[in-house]
């Protein structure tokens, strides 16, 4: 699975930005600066699209939104909250900055949620919350709010469990900044670790990469456009490289690099496992009432479902994803709307939660 994000910087129908993305050819693309008008037919031809306007500073809406592309389909939007009242007035203001959607891609046999964020190089006006704590939302180490921050409360407030995240953009925001003229940048990428997100370009590189180009000087050191993944995806990351510069800034494409992140392929399950879990008959756990699940005992089960069971107990380990359920940790596989790991002889299973 490819997946890419890229800010277009307002691309014309004509502009090498969408050969340059279909020759990239992702399956999941989060794009940034998007001009809804101008997405050529081809492009809509080719992918499944969300779409929403990003808000300026003065409150008005900007002439260019947004945007999810996806191979496969967009099942629905994700409403994203925070415990904080005035922090969700802030998401529903700047929903356009930062449009999340749960997506299936073609041939990945798992949900993805999705946040496309552009967050604006301006501030947050703060004026308006006299009387209202905010610090426990605000950077410690900058004076002032900005978007990223409203994005991380939401994402703190947020079941990172159950189904993988990818969380990408526009960020305006690097930690050379911390170097120069700004602060907290590094508390930005550090937060987003605490909540269990990797940044797969300086994970898979090693190091900070740039993504930017001065529009006053034309140096390339600052890197403010990232790809967050969950730890369902991290241990999957095979590859991650930004595209060309040579041809994005020197034919002035853009002022950003796309960042393009590849992901082992994860198999679907077999028919005859599919099967056994549909006709098999679960029972609910009733003396784990505070962890809702259902359960399968091998030895109950006939010897051509035990095959199916140990089958299916070598897929989980080989194809899985591990995290923690409430306070154990073990090694999961999503199936439709269900999770599925083992325990000893016991494979047990236990529903989504998926936002509608």
């Amino acid at each position: 699975m490819r997946v890419i994000t890229w800010n277009i910087r307002k691309a014309t129908e004509s502009s090498l930005a969408w050969k340059i993305l279909t020759d990239l050819d992702p399956d999941v693309a989060l794009l940034q600066e998007v001009l809804i008008s101008n997405i050529p037919k081809n492009i809509k031809d080719l992918f499944d699209i969300k779409f929403h306007t990003a808000i300026g500073k003065t409150g008005k809406p900007q002439d260019f939104g947004t945007a999810i592309f996806v191979k496969g389909k967009i099942i629905n939007e994700l409403p994203l909250s925070s415990e904080y009242d005035w922090v969700n007035q802030e998401l529903k203001h700047f929903a356009g900055n930062l449009l999340s959607c749960l997506v299936q891609p073609t041939g990945y046999p798992m949900m993805l949620n999705i946040i496309s964020v552009y967050s604006p190089a301006w501030p947050i006006d703060t004026s308006k919350y006299s009387g209202i704590d905010i610090t426990t939302v605000k950077l410690k180490h900058n004076p002032k709010l900005w978007v990223t921050e409203i994005l991380w409360s939401a994402l703190k407030n947020t079941n990172l469990a159950d189904v993988p995240w990818i969380v990408g953009g526009d960020f305006n925001s690097s930690e050379t900044f911390d170097l120069t003229f700004s602060s907290g940048n590094r508390e930005i990428l550090d937060r987003m670790e605490a909540l269990g997100f990797t940044e797969c370009l300086r994970t898979y590189n090693g190091k900070l990469t740039p993504t930017f180009k001065n529009p006053r000087d034309g140096k390339i050191v600052h890197q403010i456009d990232h790809i967050f993944v969950t730890h369902s995806l991290s241990p999957k990351l095979k590859k991650c490289i930004t595209g060309d510069k040579s041809i994005i800034f020197e034919k002035s494409v853009s002022d950003h690099l796309p960042i393009i992140a590849d992901f082992k392929d994860v198999q679907s399950i077999q028919s005859d496992v599919k099967k056994f879990i549909n006709r098999n008959k679960w029972v609910f756990a009733k003396t784990m009432p505070e962890i809702p699940h259902c359960y399968i005992v091998r030895d109950s089960l006939s010897e051509n479902d035990k095959k199916l069971f140990d089958e299916f107990d070598m897929f989980i380990r080989k194809n899985g994803y591990t995290t923690k359920y409430y306070s154990k940790q073990y090694t999961y596989f999503n199936v439709g709307n269900y999770r599925y790991w083992m325990i000893e002889n016991i494979l047990n299973r236990a529903e989504l939660e998926l936002k509608k």
